[in-house]
């Protein structure tokens, strides 16, 4: 027995002190929440079904239609620049390649009527966009068959590494698009085949860009690039 007034000793054993196996417990809950779990294909759906919202609601979008690596010799629409709204309507320039010679041309389509001046006449003229391979560019502000449709038929849904876009930083998601979504929006490529796509959204969830790539032209892989910003600005679009 131990002495009267003596202390018993415990043996340490293998447990840690207390204030150790708090603070080995804090940097593990710090560990855990320090990356978050990738996004599923679900939520990065919703994600793109609330930024086709966004730009649905907005009253009006300003666009940038750009392309790349297409073959000097294709013909049609190049790029694009101008205002639309939902109704659909668009005001703005297209350039495009006709019968080998790349022009811009002012445009205003809207009431399914296109109105072009080329740069070598007068006024505007009422064409029939088909007679020139070209999409009528108000269909691009279709809820139903613009890009925003686009969004929401996309598959394979895939997060990329955030991208900046001027002053801004954009979450990418890639994924799968069908040539007959594809070929209805922009009148190029072979809606036997799928195109790739990458979508940008801003830190307030609305569509900034989206880039497609792909067969537009035969023997070539071509890409285009559609910047959307400017939502809800004033605009007045009118037949000229």
């Amino acid at each position: 027995m131990p002495a009267s007034g003596s202390t018993t000793r415990r043996r340490p054993g293998n447990r840690l002190p207390r204030a150790a196996c708090a603070a080995l417990l804090l940097a593990l809950a710090a560990c855990s929440g320090s990356t978050d779990p990738a996004p599923t294909p679900a939520s990065l759906a919703d994600r793109l079904a609330a930024a086709k919202q966004k730009a649905d609601d907005a009253s009006s979008i300003h666009l940038v239609l750009t392309s790349r690596d297409v073959p000097g010799d294709a013909l049609g629409v190049l790029g694009a620049q101008g205002v639309g709204t939902h109704a659909p309507a668009f005001k703005g320039t297209l350039t495009a390649r006709l019968s080998g010679v790349q022009v811009d041309v002012d445009v205003v389509a809207i009431d399914g009527m296109l109105y072009l001046k080329f740069p070598f006449t007068p006024g505007y003229a009422k064409t029939d966009p088909d007679k020139y391979g070209a999409p009528d560019p108000a269909t691009l502000f279709s809820r139903d068959q613009g890009i925003t449709a686009l969004l929401t038929a996309t598959t394979d849904l895939a997060a990329a590494d955030d991208t900046r876009e001027g002053s801004e930083v954009l979450q990418q998601i890639t994924g799968k698009l069908p040539g007959q979504q594809v070929v209805r929006l922009l009148h190029v490529g072979l809606p036997s085949q799928d195109y790739d796509v990458s979508y940008g959204l801003s830190a307030t969830g609305e569509l900034r860009k989206a880039t497609l790539t792909g067969t537009f032209f035969p023997n070539s892989r071509s890409t285009y690039d559609v910047v959307l910003d400017r939502y809800g600005e004033p605009v007045d679009i009118q037949r000229p």
